[in-house]
């Protein structure tokens, strides 16, 4: 028997060395929140290597989901072929790989994944700058479906309207078969909105990444009572927030054992296994 409990990252972002700093830099600026760290491989693997003691049990993050959004076109085959090279490197990790709308070779990226082990597609429509639910994006979310890749939405903003729940809200209506997660809860700073317009279903998940900070455990139950528990994934955001920090702010929530295993491990483990 283990002496410790698992741990599943399911959103965590990385970048080479050279540009650690500098991407560490822009998100700060682009949330106008302070960063936990830089988002190297190295700091990535050294969470992965800690042993977190809360409330008298030990945990351990034993894998982590990496990704990393390409905010203009020429960056795409670089960044996939970095995840896929960590991916491939260290089995702790599980790549989700990026794709810029300028793309216009979108259906052979995708379907070039496999090859790379990469089982998702990770979008950030606020800074890629573009509506989920344009029609321009349909034919991108067509071969996802034909594909059977799951896309991870950054979701909710302060600022701008790219990526509100109600657009993934229209695009589910008009794509049943897409695997979606909607990221920090369905939509940063727009939670009410998401437990409002979007509507339970088999193929949509929820992370909670850069969330926990800014809600309490009743409005997170809310919305696991509303989609199922089965349905929702920790996430810090990596290297926005602390890994650790972000555990110990879900356990303090106080949910049952058997619901708080399913919300840090078995959920992860079992969607991935529907990917395989």
């Amino acid at each position: 028997m283990s002496d410790f409990i698992p741990v599943i990252d399911a959103h965590c972002h990385i970048f080479p060395d050279k540009i650690a700093d500098k991407s560490k830099e822009s998100v700060r600026d682009f949330y106008e929140l302070p960063m936990y760290t830089s988002g190297t491989v190295s700091h990535l693997q050294a969470e992965r290597g800690k042993i977190i003691e809360i409330q008298h049990q030990k945990y351990k993050i034993v894998r982590q989901l990496i990704c990393s959004p390409a905010v203009v076109p020429k960056q795409t085959h670089s960044i996939n072929d970095f995840i896929s090279e960590s991916v491939k490197a260290d089995s702790g990790f599980v790549g989700f790989g990026t794709l810029h709308p300028e793309n216009e070779n979108f259906a052979e990226i995708l379907s070039g994944f496999r090859e790379k082990n990469l089982i998702g597609l990770k979008v950030h429509s606020d800074f890629q700058q573009f509506d989920i639910d344009e029609p321009g994006m349909y034919p991108v979310w067509r071969e996802a479906v034909g594909l059977e890749l799951p896309v991870l939405f950054h979701m909710g903003d302060r600022k701008l309207d790219y990526s509100h729940p109600r657009r993934l809200a229209h695009l589910l209506e008009d794509f049943p078969e897409l695997t979606a997660v909607a990221a920090h809860m369905g939509g940063y700073s727009h939670w009410n909105e998401a437990l409002e317009v979007l509507k339970p279903s088999d193929r949509l998940y929820f992370d909670i990444s850069s969330t926990l900070q800014f809600i309490d455990g009743d409005l997170l139950m809310k919305f696991i009572r509303r989609f199922g528990e089965e349905h929702f994934f920790f996430g810090s955001d990596f290297p926005m927030w602390s890994p650790a920090k972000e555990l110990e702010t879900l356990i303090s929530f106080g949910y049952p054992e058997k619901l708080l295993h399913k919300l840090i491990f078995q959920n992860y483990a079992d969607f991935l296994n529907t990917l395989k």
